[in-house]
C-alpha cells in the first residue's frame, strides 16, 4: 500500500467547543466566565491561593473586594471538594467491582455503606453492562459550615450517569451522610 502525503496528522481536538449554557450569556475571549457563589468545582486552585501566588498586595485587594469569602469559608470548601472527589471516586469504584464495599466504610456512614452494598449484590447498578464508571465531573455546595451537597456525573459508554451524595463534618473529619446513584 503506498502512502502520499504525510504519514501522521494532528490528533482530534477531543474538546467540544465552548458554548454559553444559559442564551443571554456571552463567552468573550478576554473576560472570564461568570462566578458562582458558594460551588466548588474540580479546580485544585482557590481565589485565596491565587492571591497568594500573586503577592500580599492582591491577597488585600481580593480580601477587600470579596469580603463574603472568608478565609476559613475557603479553607472548609476546600477540604469538602478534597474529600468529596476522592470519596465519590471510592463509590464509582466500589459499584463497578473495582474496590471492596468495606473499603468504603471508612469514609462513609453505616447506612451508605449497607445500601451500597445492596446495590452491588443486587446487581442493581444503573448501566453496569456498558462497561467501566469514568468520573467525569463533581460538584460541592457548601449548605453551612459543617454539611455540603455533592453532586456528581460519571460516564459508561456513551451513556452519562448522576449520582448525588451528603457530607458531614465531624470532630475526626469529613464523612458521608447520603447517598443516591441514578
Amino acid at each position: 500500500m503506498a502512502f502520499r502525503g504525510r504519514y501522521l496528522s494532528p490528533a482530534p481536538d477531543p474538546e467540544p467547543p465552548l458554548t454559553p449554557c444559559c442564551a443571554h450569556v456571552t463567552l468573550d475571549a478576554q473576560s472570564p466566565p461568570p462566578c458562582r457563589n458558594r460551588v466548588a468545582r474540580n479546580d485544585t486552585r482557590t481565589a485565596r491561593n491565587d492571591a497568594r501566588a500573586l503577592g500580599p498586595g492582591l491577597e488585600r485587594v481580593v480580601r477587600g473586594t470579596h469580603p463574603e469569602i472568608a478565609a476559613s469559608e475557603v479553607e472548609v470548601c476546600s477540604g469538602a471538594r478534597n474529600f468529596a472527589w476522592r470519596t465519590v471516586q471510592f463509590a464509582v469504584e466500589v459499584l463497578d467491582g473495582r474496590r471492596p464495599v468495606a473499603q468504603l466504610a471508612a469514609v462513609a456512614d453505616s447506612g451508605v455503606v449497607a445500601a451500597v452494598r445492596t446495590l452491588v449484590g443486587a446487581r442493581l447498578v444503573p448501566g453496569r453492562s456498558l462497561g467501566t464508571a469514568v468520573l467525569t465531573r463533581v460538584d460541592v455546595v457548601m449548605v453551612d459550615a459543617v454539611h455540603a451537597e455533592v453532586c456528581a456525573a460519571y460516564d459508561r459508554g456513551a451513556r452519562h450517569f448522576a449520582l448525588a451524595a451528603r457530607i458531614a463534618r465531624g470532630r475526626r473529619g469529613w464523612r458521608m451522610t447520603a447517598f443516591r446513584v441514578r
